[in-house]
């Protein structure tokens, strides 16, 4: 049983270290799938937030949502969407929720890449291009 146990715990702590390496720096679009990533600045006092994002098509009408993560640190995390439209832009914002209600980050946006920019050149020109936007707690 203390076998059984221990292995529980040394998975438990391998996914969430392998969970935090995997994020990229910032948010970064594919051709079908966005990788949003935040910042969790703080808990607000409580002992977990759970966080996600918001996101759609129209600025004023983020009407889709990531699945949500409930943390107990601040950290960065990320939380990678399937199934958007290449070639669009969208708009996003991250969210979290403690025992005092919910916060939003600020609104910002993104383009899908589109078939031609599937090309590994351009992808690294496009990411140079660019510079990072945190959305900090």
């Amino acid at each position: 049983m203390k076998k059984l146990w221990l292995l529980i715990l040394t998975i438990l702590l391998l996914t969430n270290f392998s969970f935090a390496a995997t994020c990229p720096s910032k948010t970064v679009p594919s051709y079908r799938f966005i990788t949003f990533v935040g910042k969790l600045e703080g808990l607000g006092g409580d002992k977990e937030v759970k966080v996600w994002f918001e996101y759609g098509t129209d600025k004023d009408k983020l009407d889709k949502k990531t699945k949500e993560l409930i943390l107990n640190e601040p950290q960065i995390f990320c939380l990678r969407e399937k199934g958007v439209n290449p070639c669009t832009t969208y708009y996003y914002r991250a969210a979290a929720q403690n025992a005092a209600g919910v916060n939003y980050g600020e609104i910002k946006e993104i383009k899908t890449l589109c078939r031609g920019s599937l090309n590994p050149i351009n992808l690294i020109k496009e990411n140079f291009k660019k510079s990072a936007k945190w959305i900090i707690f």
